[in-house]
């Protein structure tokens, strides 16, 4: 089976005018679910080069970059560094996904001429009673609105039928990614990914879009199976104790005494053997009783035990391939006993993030699985 090919272009960030393909090594790219990835490679500086600036051509935050695999987008974003070695005659780069553009906006609606120092802190935007996708779109929507923040993000239609109360307050100058990943904190909060699709002749850049669940992402249909020596090479089992709480507190929008604070708890955890074990989260634009408790549930049952985040590599190259494998897939993991696993493990995964590292002899993606309790259920 023949390997893959993977190709990189550089686009200018407002037109997604494509510029360039570049010849890139030691590239690694990953595509979490509901957060930004991050792409690095290594350009070797030539005379094949037609655009003939390296130097604007890899100006962070003006451009963007494309992978490719075998003519199929598979990962976009922002440049925001590039560093230059003389000696080598290389530019190293580093880009962020699409969402790592919103980590640098706020929500805020479309300012005035001249403002003066009362007008930010007294502006507000509200969303009441609507569907917590058309919140996700509208914030996207309304920072695209603002004169230069238009960067070309395309939307789908999805529909969760959870509804959300959200208001954000211009004196919190909340960044539009928190307020999107704050909705996917929520119990029963939509999956996201801001992601490229092919252009609709196949021809030209990739269009870039913010993909939502139903309310969650993954595939249709049967589980992709995974079996440790089979198709997938090897794992990791890294178990985490930190991050575990047995009491959750959500705070929102307050003052002092005016600050609202919800509490969710498990005691039964006490009679296993366990500390009391506190976390606590502020959620800028939740005011109501029922959001904030909702995050507090919601923290304190994804932070009830202590987890394991388990990553299995694979080849990308067999089935299922890389192609086939998308963030919130669902999957079936095999391990056979083994000196750790004593009694082996099988059991449903979900997949969280995707880590590529093609090469020209073979090609490696590194899947880390969705959080699993670790131990006492």
């Amino acid at each position: 089976m023949a390997l893959p090919v993977y190709t990189y272009a550089i686009a200018d960030l407002r037109t997604n005018t494509l510029l360039e393909e570049v010849p890139l090594s030691g590239v690694r790219f990953n595509k979490p679910l509901n957060s930004s990835g991050r792409f690095s490679g290594t350009w070797k500086l030539d005379e094949r080069s037609t655009y003939l600036d390296p130097y604007d051509l890899t100006m962070p935050t003006r451009r963007v970059i494309y992978a490719f695999r075998d003519a199929r987008p598979m990962w976009g974003g922002l440049i925001w560094s590039r560093a230059y070695n003389s000696a080598e005659d290389t530019v190293e780069i580093g880009a962020g996904e699409w969402w790592s553009y919103f980590d640098h906006r706020k929500v805020l609606p479309v300012l005035p001429v001249n403002p003066d120092l009362t007008t930010v802190a007294g502006l507000s935007t509200a969303y009441d009673n609507v569907d917590q996708n058309e919140i996700a779109r509208r914030l996207v929507v309304l920072a695209q609105q603002h004169a230069g923040g238009d960067i070309g993000i395309e939307f789908d239609d999805s529909v969760s039928n959870f509804v959300r109360d959200r208001t954000y307050q211009g004196y919190d100058l909340t960044d539009v990614g928190e307020a999107l990943r704050n909705l996917t904190n929520v119990e029963g909060g939509p999956d996201m990914v801001f992601d490229v699709i092919p252009a609709p002749s196949g021809i030209g850049a990739p269009r870039r879009i913010l993909r939502i669940g139903t309310p969650w992402l993954g595939q249709q249909g049967s589980s992709h199976v995974w079996e440790i020596g089979g198709n997938a090479i090897r794992y990791t089992w890294p178990t985490d104790g930190t991050r575990m709480a047995t009491r959750a507190y959500a705070t929102g929008e307050g003052v002092d005494l005016g600050t609202p604070i919800a509490v969710a708890e498990q005691p039964e955890r006490y009679d296993q053997g366990f500390p009391l074990l506190e976390l606590e989260t502020n959620y800028s634009g939740a005011e109501t009783e029922a959001t904030l408790a909702g995050h507090a549930e919601a923290d304190q049952q994804a932070a009830r035990m202590p987890v394991v985040l388990p990553t299995i590599e694979v080849r990308g190259d067999i089935p299922p391939t890389a192609a086939e494998v998308n963030r919130g897939d669902d999957g079936w993991l095999v391990i056979a006993p083994d000196r750790f696993h004593r009694n082996g493990f099988e059991g449903p995964v979900r997949v969280i993030d995707m880590d590529f590292a093609p090469s020209a002899d073979a090609e490696r993606v590194t899947l880390t699985l969705a959080p699993l309790l670790d131990g006492v259920a």
